[in-house]
């Protein structure tokens, strides 16, 4: 008790000197530091382990492990649509609510707009023009060939006919752009442009819409995904193909894609495409359990092991007398483990707690 109680003094006056010693020397005594050796070693008994309450893990080789991550589910840009407003008007009808299955073509809604009528006008006079110069070519035609007209008066009839039905088709495009009809009746009516469900209805019959405005969103059924944000190292880590699962709704699916740009948050984006949707529904948030696969020469460590030395990642490694310093690599972040590559092998003991205490007796480590 009496050695216990002198070694528990000597490390607080160690401390205090520690501490004495870099607040005088500042940071060109940190510029000095060398990096951890291998071979040194922090001598300290079975007895001083115990009252400072160390507790030893083992160091486990890598095997496929699984990381637990937060997610969205969400539904695939290239599955889902915006439907918007052709022209600027005022809302008439809306024909469908949210999660109402619709078919390509279907009607939704309509509007009525002044630009509409403004389009079918001009398509109307477009094809009386259209019907003028068709009559006009028939004309001259049975003139040239009575020989009463030459036959110039014929080309310059069938190149006003040209002129006419391009202008015809401009108009009719424009029209059908706007999704009017032919008729003069001054309405657009929006049709869906996609099979799919009906995911959100954004507008209201009475109201006043600007050209563009979203209308509706629809998404393909059954087509779902999953955004995950990991941070860069565990991102890392993984490789498309890797297997997801969320066991809470029975789901699986495939990692797909890693963003190479980091988020807002500093995380990497992770894109996962659903296999086996289970009883997933979009905008839910779920927990996305992801397989990592087994390397060699990489080690599985408690995350309280991993400390700082000499400026560098390292683990203490119980060795005969006290601990041993061994640099390491910080691999990836699992949520309960650390995976480091470094000169550790089976069975090893690394310190799981009370590292700091430990490392404050470092200043008697012997190489």
């Amino acid at each position: 008790m009496r050695a216990t109680l002198m070694f528990l003094w000597r490390l607080a006056m160690a401390i205090a000197c520690t501490w004495s010693l870099a607040l005088a020397a500042g940071p060109a005594r940190a510029q000095k530091t060398p990096s951890p050796s291998s071979s040194a070693i922090i001598h300290i008994s079975p007895e001083q382990q115990v009252a400072l309450g160390v507790r030893l893990a083992a160091v486990q080789p890598t095997v496929a492990a699984r990381l637990t991550l937060p997610a969205r589910v969400v539904v695939p840009i290239a599955h889902q649509a915006i439907v918007a407003a052709p022209v600027s008007g005022l809302v008439t009808k809306i024909l469908v609510n949210a999660g109402d299955s619709v078919k390509r073509g279907q009607l939704l809604a309509e509007l009525s707009s002044p630009q509409i009528a403004q389009l079918q006008r001009e398509r109307s006079d477009a094809a009386t023009q259209q019907g003028l110069a068709r009559a006009q070519v028939q004309r001259d035609a049975q003139l040239v060939q009575e020989g009463i007209i030459p036959a110039a008066r014929l080309q310059q009839a069938q190149a006003r006919q040209r002129e006419a039905d391009a202008m015809m088709a401009e108009r009719a495009l424009a029209l059908r752009l706007a999704a009017g009809d032919a008729g003069l009746d001054g309405k657009a009516h929006v049709r869906a442009s996609m099979d799919g469900v009906i995911v959100q209805s954004l507008a209201l019959p009475g109201q006043r819409l600007d050209m563009s405005a979203p209308l509706f969103r629809i998404a393909t059924q059954g087509q779902l995904g999953l955004e995950i944000e990991a941070a860069p190292d565990q991102a890392a880590s993984l490789e498309p193909g890797a297997v997801v699962e969320v066991p809470e709704a029975g789901a699986q699916g495939v990692l797909e894609a890693k963003a190479p740009v980091l988020t807002a948050g500093q995380a990497a984006l992770l894109r996962v495409r659903i296999t086996k949707t289970g009883s997933l529904h979009a905008g839910a948030l779920v927990q996305a359990s992801l397989s990592l696969p087994a390397q060699r020469g990489l080690w599985r460590v408690p995350p309280a092991s991993v400390t700082q030395m000499g400026g560098h990642d390292a683990v203490l490694v119980a060795a005969q007398g006290g601990f041993r310093i061994v640099p390491v690599r910080i691999a990836s972040r699992l949520n309960d483990a650390v995976i480091v590559a470094g000169a550790l092998s089976a069975g090893d003991q690394v310190a799981a707690s009370s590292v700091v205490a430990i490392k404050a007796a470092s200043t008697g480590a012997a190489p």
